[in-house]
């Protein structure tokens, strides 16, 4: 029974990093021109952070804790967590991640 835990302990640690790695990989895009992926906190104003670091929202809505934005430049988007945001990842890998081919 021992042996058969260790057993499948391996196979899904094994399983759990093939997952992983495609998905840490393309969150580490380095943020590129076009849309970009904000994490905030849910308390923070969105739109203080993004009229601060010179973005604006795209879309109608946003998320919780996650909004799509638009930037002059990727410099301008990596400020953003100068102004209160928890992360920005490149809105064309995040596309990638969820499927969409021509983003």
């Amino acid at each position: 029974m021992i042996r058969m835990r260790n057993s499948l302990a391996i196979v899904l640690t094994f399983i759990g990093t093939i997952a992983i790695t495609p998905v840490a990989a393309i969150l580490a895009a380095p943020v590129a021109d076009g849309p970009v992926l904000i994490v905030l906190p849910p308390w923070a104003d969105a739109e203080a952070v993004l009229a601060a670091s010179g973005g604006r929202l795209i879309g109608p809505t946003r998320a919780p804790f996650a909004m799509l934005a638009a930037y002059p430049s990727p410099t301008a988007a990596r400020s953003a967590p100068g102004h209160g945001a928890w992360a920005v990842f490149n809105g064309g890998a995040i596309a990638l991640l969820c499927g969409a081919s021509n983003a």
